[in-house]
């Protein structure tokens, strides 16, 4: 190990890295606007793209071509571009199970994508259940992606009444899992009437007709649902007219009981869930900055350890490749004796950032602490610093042999996972930041200034 070599590879990973505790402090302080932050993402973002295309994949083939530029080792280059597919499949896959831990409250393109996922897969479950309803089965599509917004989640224990016989009609639950006894007093003496489980619909009548509960309803088992108050569905009632009429239709005939309104035609339902679940696929979802904050403070670190460290992991996801891209460009100088790639360093300088100063204020939103915020980004400067460490020992110099294919298995690797974090969380920041312009500009910028770089030094 070349443990000079290996200290330049520190300090180039430090030098790059200093911009996220530097931009982490600049968001908390300054709270620069969105159209700030997404200039400077989208510069950093092209930056990064150049450095990337040039310093890595560029150097690849430099490596493997003779003086005409005619390929002599296409398998270091089969076997650099599996390495990039590897490592962007790899990165999706850990940022998809981090996002689910809470991660995606890094960004705010992450928690709007999460906010907008989260909202369809309710739909498709709203779904399967209005088909097995004649009356809510009218719903348009539209109306359903309406319905999607206005349910809130909500949780029974066992053995938790739901609504009681006799109350006042406030709202009707959609069951998703569990299962729901439902009992009446008939003759005064108290009976079981039914057992729901997922997929059921809980309430509706009373709530269509206006009337007191029949019946008492109490979890048997844990029991999730999606509520919808009285006056969310008073709305629906009120832009859609084929609802009114299936709710009028309903009330002048109340002659079946609850069994039999859950008797329904399977294929009916089945082929209807089809025809809607393919229309709702061509429905934009759209989410607010209220419920983009709202989201911030459920995830955001200030209701426990467990989003907090998924956040940091996150943010440490997003850095470890271009640590260990660092290194070996570091490695990779030195063995042609060259200087060290500037245009790179200065690409992920400039990248981090604004994207920690995104990411600050985000979490600050989220209710994480000013102090947890700061360690969490100094922390992370570093492991970059580390990262670049370690990656001019894993990348050596002068490779041979299988060693080589190793070696460039696993630059395709980080460069991989590095184009697919540009793509996957940069670039999609910067739009949410700033739009469409100034992050397609920005970006066109950051790489011609990245180029200028490299012709200059």
């Amino acid at each position: 190990m070349d443990l000079n070599l290996a200290m330049w590879g520190l300090f180039w990973g430090g030098v790059s890295a200093v911009s996220l505790p530097l931009g982490a402090a600049l968001g908390l302080w300054l709270n620069p606007s969105r159209k700030v932050v997404s200039g400077l993402m989208a510069f950093g973002g092209g930056a990064l793209l150049f450095a990337l295309t040039i310093e890595l994949f560029g150097h690849a083939l430099h490596r493997v071509s003779d003086h005409r530029g005619h390929i002599e080792d296409a398998g270091l280059i089969a076997v650099t571009m599996l390495g990039a597919l590897v490592g962007g499949l790899l990165f999706e896959a850990l940022n998809q199970l981090l996002s689910r831990m809470g991660a995606h409250a890094r960004h705010r393109s992450l928690l709007k994508k999460h906010l907008v996922n989260e909202k369809r897969s309710r739909a498709e479950r709203l779904i399967r259940i209005l088909s097995a309803n004649q009356v809510l089965r009218v719903l348009k599509e539209t109306e359903i992606v309406r319905l999607a917004r206005l349910v809130a989640p909500r949780r029974f224990e066992p053995g938790d009444v739901i609504f009681r016989e006799g109350e006042p009609a406030e709202a009707v639950y959609f069951i998703v899992s569990g299962r729901v006894r439902v009992d009446a007093r008939e003759g005064g003496n108290k009976g079981p009437v039914a057992v729901l489980g997922a997929g059921d619909l809980l309430g509706e009548m009373a709530l269509v007709s206006n009337s007191p509960r029949t019946a008492t309803a109490a979890a048997q088992t844990g029991v999730d649902v999606l509520l919808l108050p009285r006056a969310a569905f008073d709305g629906l009632l009120s832009v859609s007219s084929e609802l009114r009429s299936a709710v009028a239709e309903l009330v002048s005939n109340r002659s079946a009981d609850l069994v039999n309104r859950h008797i329904v035609d399977e294929q009916v339902a089945a082929e209807w869930a089809v025809r809607r679940r393919a229309r709702l696929r061509a429905i934009a979802f759209h989410t607010s900055d209220e419920e983009i904050e709202q989201e911030a403070i459920r995830h955001g670190g200030g209701h426990g350890g467990g989003s907090a460290l998924a956040i940091w992991l996150g943010i440490a996801l997003d850095g470890i490749p271009e640590s260990l891209v660092i290194g070996m460009l570091v490695a990779a100088a030195a063995a042609a004796g060259t200087p060290m790639s500037i245009a790179f360093i200065i690409g992920v300088f400039l990248a981090n950032l604004p994207e920690a100063m995104s990411s600050g204020v985000t979490m600050r939103t989220g209710g994480m602490s000013v102090v947890r915020i700061m360690v969490m980004w100094s922390s992370l400067f570093v492991l970059t610093a580390v990262g670049g460490f370690i990656g001019t020992i894993v990348f050596p110099a002068h490779p041979t042999g299988v060693l080589e294919y190793m070696v460039f298995g696993l630059e395709g690797l980080a460069a991989g996972a590095m184009l697919t974090m540009i793509a996957e969380t940069m670039l999609p920041e910067a739009f949410e930041q700033g739009g469409g312009t100034i992050a397609g500009l920005s970006t066109l910028v950051g790489f011609i200034a990245a180029l200028s770089v490299k012709l200059l030094h």
